[in-house]
């Protein structure tokens, strides 16, 4: 009599494989995810950064806006915006400023 084995497929056979195929596909994916906190840290830095521009120049527009309704902003407002000016005073109007704050260069005879 010939009798052929059963090949019989234990369940802890199959809980064991499962868990070796789910181990080898997160294995896979894991480089992947460091890439993505990577990016997430530094989209973070940047947003950080975003904030802290943002809020300096939030105090700096409220610091502002502590000043609007006294005297010494609008004479300073008039005089920037609309020429104002106290009698006997000159205004001069410099046409060519950028002109004059960029620095000249100057040939050195005599060296080599």
């Amino acid at each position: 009599m010939n009798k052929r084995k059963v090949l019989r497929i234990r369940p802890f056979r199959l809980l064991s494989i499962g868990l070796s195929l789910l181990t080898l596909f997160l294995l896979a994916q894991f480089p992947k995810k460091m890439v993505s906190i990577e990016d997430q840290q530094k989209k973070l830095t940047e947003a950080a950064e975003a904030y802290f521009e943002a809020q300096s120049v939030n105090n700096q527009l409220s610091d502002e806006l502590k000043t609007v309704g006294t005297h010494e902003f609008v004479e300073r407002v008039a005089r920037r915006e609309q020429d104002y000016c106290w009698y006997g005073e000159v205004i001069y109007e410099v046409t060519n400023l950028d002109e004059l704050m960029t620095p000249e260069e100057y040939a050195i005879y005599g060296q080599r």
